[in-house]
C-alpha cells in the first residue's frame, strides 16, 4: 500500500522508482522527527551550560581566579571584547559621525551598502506539520 499520492501529472514513475521516492520520503521524515528531537534536547543541554558558565565565571570572577586545573585540561577564565553586529542602525550611527551628520549623504551610503550585499541562494527541503 502507498501511503503518499505520487499520481500527479509531473510524476510519472515506474513501479521501483515509486518504491524508492516513497522509501526515500518515509526516511526523510523519520529523520526529520529525530533531529527534532535532538534539539529539543541540545537546547536543554545548552540552556544547562550557560547557567553553569554563568555561575562558574561569576565566581571566579569574585575570588580572582584565572584558571582552574581540572583533569583533562585547564577551565581559563578568559575576557574578550568583539565588534558587535552590523546591522543598519548602527552603520547609520557610524555614518552619520564619518559624514558629520549629513543625512543624504549618510542614507545614500547606507542604501548602497545594504542593497549591494552579496545574495545566496540556499535550496533546501522543508518539513511542515499540520
Amino acid at each position: 500500500m502507498n501511503m503518499f499520492n505520487t499520481n500527479t501529472p509531473s510524476m510519472n514513475m515506474d513501479t521501483q522508482t515509486k518504491e524508492d521516492f516513497t522509501n526515500n520520503v518515509r526516511d526523510y521524515i523519520e529523520l526529520e522527527e529525530q533531529i527534532t528531537k535532538l534539539n529539543i534536547a541540545l537546547r536543554e543541554r545548552r540552556t544547562r551550560l550557560n547557567t553553569l558558565s554563568s555561575m562558574i565565571l561569576k565566581n571566579m570572577e569574585n575570588n580572582d581566579i584565572h584558571h582552574i586545573n581540572i583533569k583533562n585540561g585547564v577551565l581559563v577564565y578568559k575576557n574578550n571584547t568583539v565588534f558587535k553586529g552590523l546591522n543598519k542602525t548602527n552603520l547609520k550611527s557610524g555614518l552619520s559621525i564619518y559624514f558629520k551628520n549629513d543625512e543624504e549623504k549618510i542614507t545614500e551610503a547606507t542604501n548602497t551598502v545594504l542593497e549591494n550585499r552579496e545574495r545566496i541562494q540556499k535550496i533546501k527541503l522543508k518539513l511542515r506539520k499540520f
